[in-house]
């Protein structure tokens, strides 16, 4: 029997939970189990886990209730049509109780502590967004290992600012693309806000910045304890004519920037998002052999120039694939001690969390016993 208090203690974190975690699904059985389990396992137990499922046609929804079934803390929402992900994201959204929001995707794997760690170094540091860094892993990740947030060499938190965040989504960024993160937002910022249903792309990146504009504050930590699969099924759809047109749509709609840089930046990725469109528009006239369209389009040095960057992409992907079964070619960077929550860092750990996690993809050895927790954790994910 479960004594009366602790009883009393479950009931009050399940009708106030701290932590919203919205997860939505497609196709994701064979991960689905795992990833709503490292939610679960979190250290910080006054959480919520809401599944958003759209219109799966595998095992998802009867593996996502037998998890709610041993677990009062999930909530399984079933969609009777596909949606897209947004739409699938702001059902979960409706549903959330908690102070905060958190972003997990139905592949993925999270550090026991990354929840409870975001909370306080974002409530310590007065923050309305905070994430940590991606340690990418999986199949299409054997060859190099890599973390979101690595060219940044980031030991210490920093504030995402509002051009920053911009600058990664930029022609020619030399940035990450920010908008991959998997934020953790305060509820009461994020209000009424959803994502946009139009977008299949950049979903993500469109409702945090739209939060930015509005003047919302990003911590960003060093901290690599989200473990971002990688495999056939979580490729990026590609952009289309549909799908790049509701992106400049969903760009041109964003509310007055006032930071005069940031402004620019904006415009620039307006420009950008407008050439793009043009650039699809002449890959369906040349796949629909439609002369008279093409050759117009041709004469804009900017579209043959996206032309010969395509074929440039198509080689480097098949490379990759081509490397993807070979050993890890890492340095084998000493993993760090993980400092308390919003605590800088000895040094930047994203190096060592790369080299982990593409040993761990192939099988090779990984951190031992005496290796900190972080490192343990991130080859078990990894190798899995």
């Amino acid at each position: 029997m479960i004594p009366q208090a602790a009883h009393s203690h479950d009931e009050s974190n399940r009708a106030n939970p701290l932590i919203s975690v919205i997860m939505a699904n497609y196709r994701g059985a064979r991960y689905l189990a795992a990833s709503m389990k490292a939610v679960l396992a979190q250290s910080e137990p006054r959480l919520e886990l809401i599944l958003a499922d759209d219109a799966s046609d595998d095992d998802s929804v009867a593996i996502a209730r037998a998890i709610a079934a041993g677990d009062p803390r999930v909530k399984v929402i079933a969609s009777p049509r596909n949606g897209g992900p947004a739409v699938t994201r702001n059902l979960a959204l409706d549903a959330a109780r908690g102070d905060w929001i958190a972003v997990v995707d139905s592949d993925d794997l999270i550090h026991p502590q990354r929840l409870a760690r975001l909370v306080q170094a974002a409530t310590a540091a007065g923050a309305d967004i905070a994430a940590d860094d991606l340690v990418h892993f999986g199949a299409a990740e054997r060859a190099q290992g890599r973390t979101l947030l690595q060219g940044l060499r980031l030991s210490s938190p920093m504030r995402l600012t509002l051009d920053l965040y911009l600058q990664g989504n930029a022609p020619g960024a030399d940035l990450p693309s920010f908008g991959y993160l998997k934020p953790l937002i305060r509820r009461s910022v994020l209000g009424s806000r959803r994502y946009d249903p139009a977008l299949r792309i950049g979903e993500d990146y469109d409702l945090i910045l739209r939060l930015l504009i509005d003047g919302a504050s990003f911590l960003l930590l060093p901290d690599p304890l989200y473990a971002y699969r990688r495999h056939a099924g979580s490729v990026s759809h590609r952009l289309s004519v549909e799908t790049v047109g509701a992106m400049l749509a969903a760009h041109e709609a964003l509310p007055p920037i006032a930071d005069p840089a940031a402004r620019r930046t904006a415009a620039a990725i307006g420009r950008d998002l407008r050439a793009a469109l043009r650039y699809e528009q002449l890959v369906l006239d040349i796949k629909a052999r439609r002369a008279g369209a093409v050759l117009p389009r041709l004469a804009d040095p900017r579209m043959l120039k996206r032309l010969a960057g395509s074929v440039l992409d198509r080689r480097r992907r098949k490379a990759a694939e081509a490397a993807a079964g070979q050993p890890a070619r890492v340095e084998k960077a000493a993993p760090p001690p993980m400092p308390e929550a919003g605590d800088a860092w000895s040094e930047p750990p994203a190096d060592a969390a790369a080299g982990i996690a593409a040993r761990a993809s192939t099988g090779a050895p990984v951190p031992g016993p005496t290796a900190p927790n972080w490192a343990q954790w991130l080859a078990r994910a990894a190798a899995t």
